[in-house]
């Protein structure tokens, strides 16, 4: 007699579950925001949303990547991308920028840097992209993204680069740019 109490809680709780989480399930023939979407009211207009365009490097003039520059590293520029990367080994750039979007990384990623500059330059009022590069090499914490900290970069690099090692490095950040 226990037993079959126990089984007829346990079915009517069972039961009871079910129509509450059928409840809660969402409508399958109610419409979900899509670009597909149909005039809800009489007289309502559905507007799509329109993505912002990312900014990207490509249309800009050497005049306007390079603006603000300090004179003696725009003059280098273009500098040779090669040796730029080649520079980002021993001074360990590479040990926390990543240029593959997959892999876990401890500073901003490099993955198409050159548009990301074009972007934050304009946010923060810089004249140009390489601007925001070279300040943010060479002055670390000033800029610093939302999701990273501070003080991990060393600020020593414009102690430990001259101007040509830093035109080879911006003339290969510059290379990192969307397709």
């Amino acid at each position: 007699m226990v037993r079959r109490k126990s089984y007829l809680y346990g079915l009517v709780s069972f039961l009871l579950a079910l129509v509450v989480v059928s409840a809660c399930a969402p409508n399958p023939r109610l419409q979900l925001i899509s670009p597909n979407m149909v005039v809800v009211a009489e007289g309502e207009t559905f507007v799509p949303p329109t993505p912002t365009p990312r900014p990207r490097i490509a249309p800009l003039s050497d005049e306007e990547i390079l603006a603000g520059l300090p004179e003696g590293v725009a003059a280098r520029i273009p500098g040779d991308a090669e040796r730029g990367l080649s520079l980002t080994v021993p001074h360990n750039c590479i040990g926390c920028h990543v240029t593959d979007n997959s892999l876990v990384d401890v500073a901003p990623t490099w993955s198409e840097v050159a548009d990301t500059a074009v972007g934050r330059a304009q946010q923060l009022g810089l004249a140009g992209p390489a601007m925001y590069l070279y300040r943010s090499i060479m002055e670390p914490n000033v800029y610093i993204v939302s999701g990273y900290t501070s003080d991990v970069m060393p600020d020593t690099y414009s102690v430990d680069l001259s101007e040509q090692d830093i035109a080879d490095i911006l003339t290969y950040l510059l290379t990192l740019r969307a397709e």
